[in-house]
């Protein structure tokens, strides 16, 4: 195996995995211990994207680990399964990563001095915007349900919409990079930075808020350093289609492997939050102690039968 192609087969297979068993417990984990603060606008923020992450890792990371790893790939052998996980994918991926951006703003809405902008973070405008961030990719990524197919070569097989030249443009210049990278990056650095300069105006927050706060500016940062590698490589890709003619291919290898690990370190979005939450924010450690200690109480005073 050259070593272009045992770069993404070994990340996709040993860091892959990680990704998807911590992401997932500690997305469970996340639901478990913050539902008692769900009528908190940010806490509602939390919750609901730990549950679209776990759709995520199921759908899609999970599909390719078990593709590269045990050479099982249900999608090349079902279509309806091949246009489901496509249109799913996308959906929940790229709500999660614009639910973060959401929480930027909830964020610095609590940050400011003047009531009107404080009152803009109630839980009833949060669920909105929300839901309303979950129907505007369900729809816009309708042609990932329509267009995907199961595409055979005599050297490969593969299930991609992208054999259709108008949705591939769209694609590569406008639906990757402006909804991955471009628009939800350039909100989080721009309320990143408005939060910072808040938080250094405004000393009397409660404990509880900074502490919320602190937690969405390090997720942020995990998105940033994730989903930035990934929204670079398809910006780059369009120019490439834009200025070259053809590819040798040496260079088709290069940028196959380069693809195949910034996919992989995307999933890094969707993974660590529970880590996260738990390293930045000691009150999140007190609330996995008092699920825990629930928990253990509970199983003390079940009575055994007989």
């Amino acid at each position: 195996m050259s070593l272009l192609i045992s770069i993404p087969y070994y990340m996709t297979i040993y860091i892959g995995i990680l990704l998807y068993a911590f992401g997932c417990l500690g997305n469970l984990i996340n639901i478990a211990v913050l539902f008692s603060k769900r009528n908190n606008p940010c806490t509602f923020l939390l919750i609901y994207a730990s549950i679209i992450d776990c759709f995520v890792l199921n759908i899609g990371l999970l599909p390719r680990i078990q593709a590269v790893g045990f050479n099982t790939d249900s999608t090349l052998m079902n279509l309806p399964w091949c246009k489901i996980r496509s249109y799913g994918l996308r959906v929940t991926s790229l709500t999660s990563i614009h639910i973060v951006s959401l929480m930027s703003i909830e964020r610095f809405f609590v940050s400011c001095r003047t009531a009107h902008w404080r009152d803009m973070s109630n839980l009833k405008w949060i669920r909105c915007v929300a839901f309303l961030i979950t129907f505007i990719f369900v729809f816009e990524s309708l042609p990932f349900l329509i267009l995907t197919e199961i595409l055979r070569s005599a050297t490969s097989i593969s299930c991609t919409p992208m054999y259709n030249a108008i949705f591939a443009r769209y694609a590569s210049f406008f639906g990757i990079p402006a909804f991955y990278g471009v628009i939800p990056l350039s909100i989080m650095i721009i309320m990143s930075i408005l939060i910072y300069y808040k938080l250094r105006t405004r000393t009397h927050l409660r404990k509880a808020q900074r502490s919320l706060t602190l937690i969405i500016l390090v997720r942020i940062l995990i998105v940033l350093v994730s989903c930035g590698p990934y929204a670079v490589y398809f910006i780059y890709s369009a120019i490439v289609m834009l200025t070259v003619s053809g590819k040798s291919s040496e260079r088709i290898a290069i940028e196959n492997c380069i693809l195949g690990v910034v996919s992989i370190f995307l999933y890094v979005t969707y993974s660590p939050s529970f880590f996260i939450y738990y390293s930045v924010s000691s009150s999140y450690r007190k609330q996995v102690s008092d699920v825990l200690r629930y928990v253990y109480k509970r199983r003390q005073n079940t009575i055994q039968p007989a």
